[in-house]
């Protein structure tokens, strides 16, 4: 069983999602560059100039990798794509960080202490249970967090020229401030350089 799960890509979408089978198993959408290494208890996912995997090239309308993880629990995983989108299942891992220069990064049902960061892409973060010191992290992209109903969440927003919209607690919010939720039990980070992050429960 691999626990260290890293992930290190170009232009090429990324969706992880958990399934109810042993062994790990990704598919690639056209024309990837991918090579895969196995190591000591780790997964390394990089791409290769040196061979192409063609499968489904028929249908230029999806590129992009599919990894499906057996529903155990992983250490760490590591994303990095420079301008690919990053979708997340629900993941139950000690540690899950996403880093994209212009892709979007969406997960849901997150159980795990996350740590995303996007250039220009847009940002949802479901949590199925709130982790304490989970960040993200958008200079020109917009965020949504959604908590389940009744979290006690503490916020730390920051921003230059952005805002903060929710429904959940009455006033304004024109832009840096720790806000609470519920008591504000469990901190967590939100640092938007212009856009509007959205807070909500589910």
């Amino acid at each position: 069983m691999c626990e260290y799960i890293s992930i290190d890509l170009l232009k090429t979408d990324v969706t992880i999602i958990p399934y109810d089978e042993e062994r790990i198993r990704f598919v690639y959408r056209n024309d990837v560059p991918l090579t895969a290494e196995i190591g000591d208890n780790s997964l390394t996912i990089t791409e290769s100039s040196e061979f192409v995997i063609s499968l489904f090239s028929e249908d230029a309308s999806d590129y992009g990798m599919y990894l499906y993880l057996p529903r155990e629990y992983y250490r760490d995983i590591l994303i990095y794509t420079a301008s690919g989108n990053v979708a997340l299942g629900d993941v139950d891992s000690e540690k899950i960080t996403v880093v994209t220069n212009s892709g979007a990064v969406t997960s849901e049902n997150t159980r795990s202490l996350c740590s995303f960061a996007t250039g220009s892409g847009n940002i949802y973060l479901d949590f199925y249970t709130v982790i304490a010191g989970s960040s993200i992290q958008s200079r020109t992209g917009n965020a949504q967090i959604v908590f389940p109903k009744g979290s006690s969440v503490a916020l730390d927003f920051e921003t230059d020229t952005g805002e903060m919209k929710t429904d959940l607690i009455s006033g304004s919010f024109p832009g840096s401030y720790m806000y609470s939720f519920s008591g504000g039990g469990k901190l967590i980070h939100a640092t938007l350089e212009t856009g509007v992050l959205t807070v909500s429960e589910k």
